[in-house]
């Protein structure tokens, strides 16, 4: 089992205030079906019926700051259902949480401009494509965040990738962002400096499965 989190921007998830100025219940899209993002998945229509069935959004899945699971949630999820344009989502931020007071602000501000779904998926959940990975079954839905940064996907990973999973340079940076939280391009560096070691230590094994036995052994 493998999680990930995928980032929509506001304007792409139609997000929008209800009940009036004083009153912190919004709704709008927490995914949207057929976009490529910028790792190259898609989501499929379809995909979250399996893990919304039987769900109650207000107990089952979590609303979090930037997927900080650790802290106090700043709302809950009142509606969440899939139509054929993505994943619905309705929810009220808690009256009288200082930060939900903050991020309505920022909100409204335009300064925290996304949400971003945290879900698990198998290796049966998705094909492969040609620009990266088409989810057609989400095996649970964890949390939906609101979020700072929606077109920087991978820094919002809050699981682990299988290490079973790399099977390219390209998954290698991707598992360090992920783990590591690291920049695109400090990934990069970083692949590139251990790229060079594991050139020299090698010993004539192949690149990648030398690479990946480092990461393996890394203390992340």
């Amino acid at each position: 089992m493998q999680g990930i989190c995928k980032t929509l921007n506001f304007e792409d998830a139609e997000i929008k205030f209800v009940g009036g100025d004083s009153v912190g219940t919004f709704e709008g899209y927490a995914s949207v079906f057929g976009v490529t993002d910028s790792d190259g998945d898609v989501i499929r229509p379809g995909a979250f019926k399996s893990a919304l069935h039987g769900r109650r959004p207000m107990r089952d899945v979590a609303m979090f700051f930037n997927h900080r699971k650790f802290d106090v949630p700043i709302g809950r999820w009142t509606e969440l259902t899939e139509d054929s344009k993505g994943l619905y989502a309705k929810g009220e931020l808690t009256p009288g949480h200082a930060q939900a007071d903050m991020i309505r602000a920022a909100m409204k501000h335009g300064t925290v401009g996304g949400m971003s779904v945290g879900f698990t998926f198998t290796n049966e959940g998705f094909t492969k494509s040609a620009t990266g990975r088409e989810f057609i079954n989400v095996a649970s839905l964890r949390e939906i965040s609101l979020c700072t940064f929606p077109a920087n996907e991978q820094a919002q990973i809050t699981s682990m990738k299988a290490l079973d999973s790399i099977e390219s340079i390209r998954d290698c940076e991707s598992w360090l962002r992920d783990v590591a939280l690291l920049s695109k391009s400090d990934a990069q560096a970083f692949m590139a400096r251990v790229k060079s070691a594991t050139l020299r230590d090698s010993g004539g094994r192949d690149e990648l499965t030398a690479l990946v036995e480092c990461i393996r052994k890394s203390p992340l």
